[in-house]
């Protein structure tokens, strides 16, 4: 669990220089530290605190339950201005602390799931990248947590879990979905009673929150709706191109997205043996984030703990980190080369990166999806090589094929 220190202070590390200076302005994008956490409290009010982020006098574009952190934090800090984003930073390190300590105790704990990799977890890169930048981590420890509950035969608590998850955004549909096609064979009507909780759990958050503000709810879907294509995303590349989709046909692109996501958790679940949740869970992720209208470093988030429960080999999870890496300095690029283009990228080597980035994130789901329909490839050099002894055949008196004379018993 000591190993979750490395990735967090090369996080907080990254934060260092915006810590100095705010981080509102171009000067972030030029430093990289840019943090949209961090940034809206000042440009978008929400360092006026929870109740007028409930209330819509602080209106945000986040689903409900990053929003509700987002300002608690900022509740909870002293001062305004850079004094206040400089306790949010310190207030949501050690909360993401906390949270990603605890789910290295899930991921190493959970059932059902023979390859699944605490260590994976504790020493991914990509959480150096994206954990302190927004409140992500929130809604995908309760979706992991509720995996946990799953292997545990727990299934209405899976289901508040997960109920609570999809107000944090749109990819724990995949894990509730994941979990209801792999039930467990012990608990009975398991299924009806998953979706019951979740169903219940978001109408009695929801119906209080649209009491105080209906636009709480609506602005997020507002703003996927009429947002189009955004950073990180495959359909980027033709604004990148000067040839930019209209928002409804990104709109359609990525509901058409969530319903391919849903299809290949099916049909990967129809395998048999049935694979483990988790990665029937990871393959829609990443499917879901191939073709979202937008796709943020942060977006990355929702896969580390699967990766990590799927027990994704190490070269692969390194390959898709060093891809991350690689498209969020791209993009920094591309972004100061609107104002600098002396100093900045070219568009077509950001879409270079993003591409990369995609076949990597690409890659995560295939190897799941492999191990699945074939099963691991047999290593070299071991026991896995050799043939099989096959037992005694006391018909024939057969012994690993070889026929020897059988045995009589003297008079």
């Amino acid at each position: 669990m000591l190993l979750l220190g490395l990735p967090l202070v090369v996080a907080a590390l990254r934060q260092a220089s915006c810590a100095d200076h705010g981080w509102e302005g171009r000067a972030p994008v030029w430093r990289q530290c840019a943090s949209p956490l961090l940034a809206s409290l000042v440009e978008d009010d929400a360092g006026r605190g929870v109740w007028a982020y409930l209330t819509g006098a602080a209106p945000l574009d986040l689903p409900v339950l990053r929003g509700v952190v987002a300002t608690g934090l900022a509740t909870l800090a002293p001062g305004a201005g850079i004094g206040e984003q400089r306790w949010v930073l310190v207030l949501w390190t050690v909360l993401a602390a906390v949270i990603l300590a605890g789910l290295v105790v899930v991921v190493g704990t959970v059932r059902g799931a023979p390859d699944a990799d605490p260590v994976a977890l504790a020493l991914s890169p990509v959480l150096a990248l994206s954990v302190l930048l927004s409140t992500d981590l929130v809604p995908v420890a309760l979706a992991v947590v509720a995996v946990w509950a799953w292997s545990r035969h727990r299934p209405e608590l899976a289901g508040v879990l997960l109920g609570l998850a999809l107000l944090g955004g749109p990819q724990a549909l995949l894990v509730v979905l994941a979990l209801a096609v792999v039930p467990p064979a012990e608990v009975p009507r398991a299924v009806r009673r998953l979706l019951t909780s979740v169903a219940v759990t978001t109408l009695l958050v929801v119906g209080p929150v649209a009491a105080l503000d209906l636009g709480t709810l609506v602005r997020p879907l507002r703003a996927w709706w009429t947002g189009g294509a955004g950073p990180g995303s495959l359909l980027y590349v033709p604004e990148l191109a000067l040839h930019p989709l209209g928002p409804g046909p990104v709109a359609a692109i990525s509901v058409l997205g969530l319903l391919l996501a849903a299809a290949l958790v099916v049909v990967l679940a129809s395998r048999r043996p049935a694979p483990p949740a988790a990665g029937v869970a990871l393959v829609g992720l990443v499917a879901a984030l191939v073709t979202a209208p937008s796709a943020p470093v942060t977006a990355a988030l929702w896969l580390v703990p699967f990766v990590a429960l799927a027990g994704v080999p190490w070269r692969d999870h390194l390959v898709w980190a060093g891809a991350e890496a690689v498209h969020l300095v791209a993009w920094f690029g591309w972004v100061s080369a609107q104002t600098d283009a002396a100093h900045g990228l070219p568009a077509g080597w950001y879409a270079t990166a993003l591409a990369l980035r995609v076949l990597a994130v690409t890659r995560l789901g295939w190897v799941v999806w492999a191990r699945a329909s074939w099963g691991d490839p047999p290593r070299a050099g071991t026991l896995q090589r050799l043939p099989t002894v096959r037992p005694v055949d006391e018909a024939r008196g057969a012994v690993g094929g070889s026929a020897y004379p059988p045995v009589t018993e003297g008079p």
